[in-house]
């Protein structure tokens, strides 16, 4: 009885800190896209403040439509490496959307986990705007 007892507070547990680090992966990409994104997305996804639709070359998507722009199926794999961008060629690349990878990568100079780091922070990003796709 005392087994079973301590297995289900450990998994509890386990699941409370796993609820822990979403919740704190979810505000830091909210964070993220406030700060990094919402400047020419719009801070609902939708489209940038008008007065960013007048600054030649500017290019905007309205990201709530992602997932119906394909098939109802949200292209995460497509979407990271637009968010990262650290693979894009330059010549074949309209606009002017930053390379968040490069970006985030100088904000953890000098730590050996720097890269795993950047990979979470951008997958938190795909994750929310995941979340803001409209059925």
């Amino acid at each position: 009885m005392r087994g079973t007892a301590y297995k289900s507070i450990l998994i509890a547990s386990f699941m409370l800190i796993c609820a822990a680090k979403i919740a704190t992966a979810q505000s830091s990409a909210a964070k993220d896209y406030q700060q990094d994104c919402a400047e020419c997305h719009g801070a609902d996804g939708k489209d940038a403040r008008p007065e960013m639709r007048t600054v030649p070359g500017y290019v905007s998507i309205d990201l709530t439509q992602i997932s119906i722009r394909n098939g109802g199926e949200f292209p995460r794999e497509r979407v990271y490496e637009e968010i990262d961008g650290r693979h894009r060629i330059a010549a074949h690349f309209r606009g002017a959307m930053p390379r968040w990878g490069a970006r985030y990568s100088i904000d953890e100079t000098g730590d050996p986990e720097a890269e795993r780091r950047v990979r979470e922070r951008i997958s938190a990003l795909v994750d929310f705007v995941e979340s803001m796709q409209e059925k």
